[in-house]
């Protein structure tokens, strides 16, 4: 009995020993597998930072070469902007010597117009001279005609009368002073009497022509005089109108400034603008040069800015005209084009508040533009060959946004 309880006992022993190593290889097992879910973990974890490494080695070759890019680019910008100084330099220098140039050549214009202004004078002065030595040597040939008549008529007379020549202190020559020769006399009167019986009889009438054309001379120097007054009365109403015209034109100029000023910082929201004239003792003749700002770029003249820049400040030239002088009507024909939607905005609102003094007809494609119109007109063709014109009331199509305006 003694020895069956033993080894009753002994087997209980086995048995709790059983157990107990049974339980602990259970909670190894489960350690074991514990163990085995965190290595896998482990292993997923890494081959992701793996991933994650190898994806930001990728992203930082694709910066790298982005920034060589960049980098190059920005070389070529600094080029680029280098060259565009120098050309912008070498373009300044050009204008300022064609500046010069012109000043130059005006001053020569101005040499030539005076010298051309003494030269008419002078052409006036001789012409006046010659027309009166032209009337003292025809009063001088009628006198000497005259002269000479009554001398022939006085010889003739004195043969009539007395059957021979008249004889008495010979006369001199004027040349030498000596008493000519009797035979070259007689020769010298032969030749003339025969000078009179070819000019024929006296022309009793002689002296009607005369005092007709001298009449008709005196008329005609009257009417020359009246001529002369009205040129001169011509040129002093051309002086008072140029005069006029140069003040009137200086006001509106300054005006128009003002209001180009104004209208392009406000479309640009900034920057300035600017019409000055290229020479202002001669407004009337002389060129207008128009620079202007941008908002973050330099002055600089109008031509040299970008092509809706370029549009966008025509735009407020056009709208400082019709602000100091409105017109009833104006006519716009793809204005908007080269501007983007910001612009565009900008100039709706200009027209719109433009639109109070003028009525806008805008010829247009933008979208934005044609939203803002009151009335709508477009080309249609409904039939082939055979265009229509529709228009659409957008006032009575949505009268709540007029009254709203209103």
């Amino acid at each position: 009995m003694k020895a069956a309880d033993e080894a009753s006992g002994a087997v209980e022993q086995a048995r709790e020993e059983r157990e107990e190593r049974i339980t602990a290889g259970a909670g190894r097992q489960g350690q074991l597998e514990l163990i085995e879910e965190r290595a896998a973990l482990d292993r997923s974890e890494r081959e992701r930072v793996e991933g994650q490494i190898a994806s930001l080695r990728e992203a930082d070759a694709a910066w790298t070469a982005e920034t060589e890019q960049l980098r190059g680019r920005i070389r070529e910008h600094e080029a680029a902007a280098s060259s565009a100084r120098r050309e912008l330099d070498e373009a300044l220098a050009e204008r300022t010597n064609a500046q010069d140039e012109a000043t130059g050549a005006q001053r020569v214009l101005d040499d030539e117009r005076e010298r051309g202004r003494r030269l008419e004078a002078r052409l006036r002065e001789e012409g006046a001279r010659r027309d009166e030595m032209r009337g003292r040597i025809e009063d001088l040939r009628v006198r000497q005609a005259g002269l000479q008549q009554d001398a022939e008529h006085l010889g003739q007379a004195y043969i009539q009368e007395f059957g021979r020549e008249l004889t008495g202190r010979e006369p001199r020559t004027p040349e030498t002073g000596e008493a000519p020769d009797l035979e070259a006399m007689t020769d010298e009167l032969e030749r003339r009497r025969a000078l009179l019986e070819r000019m024929g009889p006296v022309n009793v009438l002689a002296a009607e022509e005369y005092d007709e054309h001298q009449e008709r001379h005196e008329f005609l120097t009257g009417q020359r005089s009246d001529v002369t007054e009205s040129i001169e009365s011509l040129r002093r109403t051309i002086r008072d109108i140029d005069k006029t015209s140069s003040e009137r034109f200086v006001t509106a100029f300054r005006e128009v400034n003002e209001n180009f000023g104004h209208i392009f910082t406000e479309l640009f929201r900034g920057g300035e603008a600017e019409m000055r004239l290229m020479d202002e003792d001669d407004p009337l003749d002389c060129g207008i040069e128009i620079t202007a700002r941008p908002p973050g770029k330099r002055v600089q003249n109008i031509m040299l800015l970008s092509g809706g820049e370029k549009a966008l400040a025509a735009i407020a030239l056009l709208f400082a005209l019709f602000q100091t002088k409105p017109s009833p009507f104006c006519i716009l024909d793809e204005v908007d084009a080269p501007l983007d939607d910001a612009n565009i905005l900008r100039f709706i609102d200009m027209l719109k508040r433009m639109s109070a003094d003028t009525q806008f007809l805008v010829i247009t494609h933008n979208k934005l533009t044609m939203q803002a119109a009151s009335t709508l007109y477009g080309v249609t063709m409904e039939e082939r060959g055979v265009s229509k014109i529709v228009g659409v009331d957008v006032d009575e199509m949505h009268p709540e946004q007029q009254l709203a305006t209103a």
